[in-house]
């Protein structure tokens, strides 16, 4: 039996189905997985050690060296890539994909690479820190806020910013919460040398004698009946007064005197504070939430959101948050915009085929396609495929290219039924001359994207589920187009008596010119032939002007601006300078707020957002714009002022583009033995 034949004999089973792809579409729809970005993986982590009072090729031979050589050790390592600047190496490396392609298969890695540096360290010299291996550093944090707070000290925004972090931790999806720019809290011993040594104390005991202060340590156990009690000494160290009460002794003279009677005590902040951040010039600490994987990041947004509602009656007067970017709206905003194309496309459909084909065609392709979308979400759903912007697109994609299946099955019937046969004799002659061609059809469709879904490589990551989609969506398209597509029209078209048939309907104007057409190109064959010729020949050389480009920019209403002073730059120079750009840029026309980092970037917000680097000679604005077509100009202009004004360091205004890329769109690279060369030809590539 013809398979049309039996959709057409059984249209209860062909109900339930449709009923399955309906309601199974419409609670994929709602639950599946959303994210703005494919959950791509960045194989890179970060290797961090200090070496305090090194110069920058002093960490360079001693640390940074030493590291790199075990690191390249590793056959999964793909590059190696380091700063070494004064006091500090910042190793970068970056695992192959064959050696990674799951995150489990990295986390294995990652551990290699930690024991790799274990085994390393015994090399480094003794006034090394220990390494730090940041294997985070590719870690999304989708939903971004500002806290800032006018009046109150950096201490109090980030005690408040740790409530909140627990609060927030509760949140179902919330996979943590990072927290970015808070300044160490430190306690100032200044030591008078005249002093200590009128008094006979020597430095080393005082050093010894703070050391030793709020460590924890056994104080052992005391029996009372029968319970034992741990016994916890007190005396711990507590405020700035308790300091300046420590009695310093030292048995060697005898001496003995007061911490405070030698020494300034004072309390104070960092200095140099490591990142500096700022929102709208005003100081602020930055507040990221990633999802877990597999997460709805719409439904923990909205989440995210009712908690902070929920707890805005305790958020101390005069603190704000500001949200920076919050994916999950974005997200549902790239959804919403997916249904209405949906709809569109379904509302061109059927106005197309009514026009040419009639209602009851137009009807049935309407439900063919609104069928096909919501299995095709279903499938997706199952095989856990997430709604994100490659998949969104490619359900656009496909449907442009599901309905011809529809198209093809649906006029051949008509056509047969307005003969005056049978509904289901024409039914099954037509999807049984339409098989072959057709199952060829859509293959041809679906091997055209086979090149990303099995390509190896951070793209094909990204974009693989471009390819499936199509793939699921093309093939559903086929399937219905030879099952259910029969029934509709089955349903829809009436049959036709034999005598209205035998009378010929005249053509109306439209058709009637059409055919006129048809026969002068027939009748002129060669001249249609040099006409296609010449089209193709001018659209190959108009082709020349199209931009290529595989990913395209976003379209985020964002500007970032890069600016680099020369290396060893002292950090409160570089923001000097940043204050002064901040000011600036709060004034142009089409920039709502400007985030500053001095001394480093902030947390990876979006896939497309490059962290900077650790660097007291580096800042970085990132600027909110009122909408993403003022972005070229704003970039022209913002360069052009950086340039002129700043001619002591390097600029880079750029806006966020598709992808998992990030860098710049030419890039070069000198390596050698001679700093001086490299030097002179990084200066000469400067000039080109």
């Amino acid at each position: 039996m013809n398979v049309s034949e039996w959709s057409i004999r059984n249209p209860m089973l062909c109900g339930i189905a449709m009923l399955i792809a309906l309601m199974g579409g419409w609670l994929a729809f709602n639950n599946m997985a959303r994210f703005e970005d494919p959950e791509f993986t960045i194989r890179v982590a970060k290797v961090i050690t200090q070496y305090p009072g090194a110069a920058p090729e002093e960490v360079m031979n001693e640390v940074t060296e030493p590291l790199e050589t075990a690191l390249q050790q590793l056959p999964e390592v793909k590059s190696v890539e380091s700063v070494s600047s004064a006091g500090l190496s910042d190793i970068s490396v970056e695992i192959r994909y064959a050696a990674s392609t799951t995150r489990s298969d990295l986390q294995v890695v990652w551990t290699k690479v930690r024991n790799k540096i274990k085994d390393a360290e015994r090399n480094l010299p003794p006034g090394a820190s220990t390494p730090v291996v940041n294997d985070d550093f590719g870690d999304v944090y989708g939903i971004y806020y500002l806290l800032t707070g006018e009046g109150y000290t950096p201490t109090d925004l980030y005690d408040y910013a740790k409530e909140l972090r627990r609060d927030l931790l509760l949140v179902d999806g919330v996979a943590k919460v990072g927290i970015v720019g808070e300044q160490e809290e430190v306690i100032y011993v200044e030591i008078s040398r005249e002093r200590a040594a009128s008094l006979g104390v020597s430095l080393n005991q005082v050093y010894d004698t703070l050391s030793q202060q709020n460590t924890v340590a056994s104080a052992g156990q005391v029996l009372v009946g029968d319970e034992r009690l741990e016994v916890h000494p007190s005396g711990d160290i507590k405020s700035v007064d308790a300091i300046k009460a420590l009695y310093i002794g030292d048995q060697r003279t005898g001496g003995i005197a007061r911490l405070g009677d030698i020494a300034e005590v004072t309390r104070g902040y960092r200095d140099p504070v490591p990142l500096y951040l700022r929102f709208d010039g005003q100081p602020a600490l930055g507040i990221g939430i990633p999802n877990l994987s597999g997460v709805n990041v719409v439904k923990m947004g909205e989440a995210v959101d009712a908690k902070l509602q929920e707890l805005e009656g305790l958020r101390p007067g005069g603190m704000v948050l500001h949200e920076y970017y919050h994916q999950g709206k974005v997200v549902d905003e790239s959804i919403a915009a997916f249904a209405w194309n949906v709809v569109t496309a379904l509302a061109i459909v059927f106005v197309t085929l009514l026009i040419f084909m009639g209602f009851r065609s137009g009807l049935v392709m309407g439900a063919t396609v609104l069928l096909t979308m919501s299995a095709t979400l279903l499938i997706m759903w199952i095989a856990g495929i997430p709604m994100h912007r490659i998949s969104l697109g490619a359900l656009v994609i496909s449907l442009g290219m599901l309905v011809d299946n529809g198209v093809v099955i649906t006029d051949g019937i008509l056509v047969g039924v307005q003969k005056g046969r049978k509904k289901i004799d024409v039914a099954i002659e037509v999807t049984r001359k339409n098989f072959k061609p057709l199952l060829g059809g859509t293959l041809v469709g679906i091997i055209a994207f086979a090149p990303i879904g099995f390509a190896p490589g951070d793209t094909a990551e990204f974009t693989n589920s471009l390819f499936w989609v199509v793939l699921i969506a093309l093939g559903l398209s086929w399937v219905l187009a030879f099952t259910i597509t029969p029934l509709f029209c089955y349903w829809a078209f009436p049959e036709t008596s034999q005598a209205s048939v035998d009378t010929e309907q005249p053509d109306g104007r439209f058709m009637g010119w059409y055919k006129s057409l048809i026969r002068a190109v027939l009748s002129q064959k060669l001249l249609a032939l040099a006409m296609t010729i010449g089209v193709f020949a001018l659209a190959m050389w108009g082709f020349r002007f199209v931009q290529s480009g595989f990913f395209p920019a976003s379209t985020s209403p964002q500007i970032v601006l890069d600016y680099f002073l020369p290396e060893g730059t002292d950090i409160d120079r570089t923001r000097q300078d940043m204050l002064s750009l901040e000011a600036h840029m709060r004034g142009l026309e089409g920039i709502e707020h400007v985030q500053t980092t001095v001394g480093g970037g902030t947390l990876r917000y979006m896939l497309t957002y490059e962290v900077g680097s650790d660097n007291a000679a580096y800042g970085q604005l990132l600027m909110r714009t009122s909408d993403y077509r003022l972005n070229d100009d704003l970039i022209a202009q913002i360069q052009a002022y950086t340039d002129a004004n700043y001619p002591d360091a390097q600029a880079k205004v750029w806006k966020f583009r598709l992808g998992p890329g990030g860098g710049s769109k030419i890039e070069a690279k000198f390596s050698g033995p001679d700093p001086a060369v490299l030097r002179t030809l990084v200066n000469e590539a400067k000039q080109i």
